[in-house]
């Protein structure tokens, strides 16, 4: 069987989460090996063989099973060379796989002639290799008949229970849940070890929701049988659906420790593990793999899509408080996904899926290390030239650095690639806005407004440059401040923002005006009226901004600049 049929198999199963020993129907009469019983210390033996053979003569008058019998057990024992005295429990469940037979009955004794007890009572289902056990049975010599007697009553129960049990595979096969409860609990009622039955009822519990009651019976189950491989792989799934993912990575480790190598079925665990919350588990669960076979190209890319997913979200955790969130825990994660990608692409080189490379420069970012990420992000792009997203990380590490020219050429790359990716122009326009390049940043921004970036984020973009470089610091420049106020309302920018706008075109020519009018002569006020004159304009245009804002008196402006245009007025005709 190859291995994707294998895991498709194996997927099926678990979708059904009914293990197909489960799904045996009982049919005909079904044969059982009663070897004889061995006594536990020095015993007359003849006992042993007097029980076995009352056994299978009460055994051959039921009318689901048929004794094998005594000639046919030796000849056996003949066949693969094994004294009559060796045939144990162990021994006869091989002898009895070996002929397809469907049942072992096997037990000891120990006592004397007036007392013997028969110990250790259990019928074996060779198939699933589960076992009902018996209470001890007193009896005597002679007495075998009625320790027999004894004996089949409970194996009535035994066959009941496999009737049950496969009841409750099939309704659960057949996706009736409430029949397959009632079938499932039964059938534990009877034998409480049948490890297949509790495995199908956590099944049918969880396609019914009831993820805590599966859970439950998954860890009854792996008390008997830790090694359980579906009941391990339906805990993980469970623990990681209920917030527990130490739970869930432990029973995938166990998972892994029956075929640590087994490269397909330890990703597939991963990533599972990963899907349901817990990419640092799956992050470990690939770490061991790596461990065994430390040149498994596809683990270490595992490692990287596990480690670099989980830093993100403890990232995003740690951030909550304010902060950038990288702790050490965070950088720690980060580092390990970076390993990882190098290691990938070193190896596969330009066949190295573009998102890890991606990944990488990105990681290399939130550890503020801008002179990794950018050499990262040129050694890719030697490989992928034609990818816009590299070129983009790269053009934010290259910001990072300063590089302004070098950050903003790089993002030109990404217009001859592709001309419509999301906020490019914008992102060019801000970064020259941050190096105070405003008059290159211009007519990049009618760009983006032209492909349909806001026309308020471009203008607010050169207002916000504007107000932060020439009107908040001491020393203004109130001309520049005008200037470029002019350009950002050529934008179609909404009523409100142009409101906003023309008060501060107005505060700034109101206060150019102030600085102009000083020298009170006729050439002074003849310069200084039209500004005073547009000012106000302004600030009645503003006037809806203005009541908006509690900080701004708008009377205090209409009326100073009213003022200052009948004192400008007057000084004008008094020259006159």
């Amino acid at each position: 069987m190859s291995l994707r049929i294998y895991l498709s198999v194996v997927m099926a199963v678990m979708a059904l989460n009914i293990p197909a020993s489960a799904q045996e129907t009982i049919s005909g009469r079904f044969r059982v090996l009663i070897p004889q019983f061995l006594p536990m210390n020095d015993e007359d033996d003849g006992f042993g063989d007097k029980l076995a053979d009352r056994l299978r003569d009460q055994i051959d008058e039921l009318n689901t099973h048929v004794a094998v019998s005594e000639r046919d057990i030796n000849n056996q024992i003949k066949e693969f060379k094994i004294k009559k005295e060796d045939v144990n429990c162990i021994t006869a469940r091989q002898l009895a796989a070996q002929a397809n037979h469907q049942v072992v009955l096997c037990a000891q004794y120990s006592g004397s002639k007036e007392a013997y007890e028969v110990q250790n009572i259990k019928f074996v289902s060779v198939g699933t290799g589960e076992e009902y056990r018996v209470d001890n049975v007193m009896s005597a010599d002679k007495q075998e008949e009625d320790a027999a007697t004894q004996i089949v009553d409970r194996f009535t129960l035994f066959v009941e229970q496999q009737r049950v049990a496969v009841f409750c595979g099939d309704y659960a096969a057949s996706q009736q849940w409430e029949s397959a409860l009632e079938n499932c609990n039964r059938a534990l009622e009877l034998n409480p070890t049948s490890n297949s039955s509790r495995y199908t009822k956590a099944s049918v519990l969880r396609q019914t929701d009831d993820l805590e009651g599966a859970l439950e019976e998954i860890k009854t189950l792996l008390e008997s049988d830790p090694y359980h491989t579906d009941a391990l792989l339906l805990g993980g799934f469970l623990a990681i659906n209920l917030n527990d993912p130490e739970l869930a990575r432990s029973y995938y480790r166990n998972f892994l420790q029956l075929d640590p190598t087994n490269a397909a079925v330890r990703m597939q665990v991963a990533y599972d593990a990963a899907q349901a919350g817990d990419p640092l588990g799956g992050m470990e669960i690939i770490q061991e793999g790596i461990d065994a076979s430390p040149e498994n190209i596809d683990f270490h890319e595992q490692l990287g899509n596990f480690a670099f997913a989980g830093a993100e979200n403890l990232r995003a955790e740690a951030a909550l408080d304010g902060s950038d969130g990288v702790t050490d825990e965070v950088a720690t994660v980060y580092r390990r996904a970076i390993a990882a990608y190098e290691k990938v692409f070193e190896t596969k080189g330009a066949e190295t899926l573009v998102s890890q490379l991606r990944n990488t420069a990105a990681a290399y970012l939130q550890l503020k290390e801008a002179a990794q990420s950018a050499e990262f992000s040129s050694r890719a792009l030697e490989v992928h030239p034609q990818e816009a997203s590299m070129w983009n990380i790269y053009a934010q590490a290259l910001n990072e650095l300063g590089q302004i020219e070098e950050a903003v050429a790089a993002l030109s790359e990404i217009e001859a690639i592709d001309p419509n990716y999301p906020n490019l122009f914008l992102r060019m326009a801000n970064w020259l806005l941050q190096a105070n390049d405003i008059d290159q940043a211009i007519p990049i921004l009618q760009k983006a407004v032209n492909q349909g970036s806001d026309a308020n984020q471009a203008g607010n973009m050169i207002f916000g440059r504007a107000y932060a470089n020439y009107i908040q610091p001491d020393e203004k420049n109130y001309s520049r401040f005008i200037d470029l106020m002019r350009l950002a309302k050529d934008f179609e920018i909404t009523a409100e923002t142009r409101e906003q706008y023309d008060f501060w075109h107005g505060f700034s020519l109101y206060n150019l005006g102030l600085t102009v009018q000083v020298e009170e002569t006729v050439v002074s006020a003849e310069r200084s009226l039209p500004m005073f004159r547009e000012a106000l304009s302004l600030f009645q245009r503003a006037k809806g901004y203005a009541d908006r804002t509690a900080s701004i008196n708008y009377a205090q402006f209409s009326e100073a600049s009213t003022t200052y245009i009948e004192i400008q007025e007057a000084i004008i005709k008094r020259g006159g």
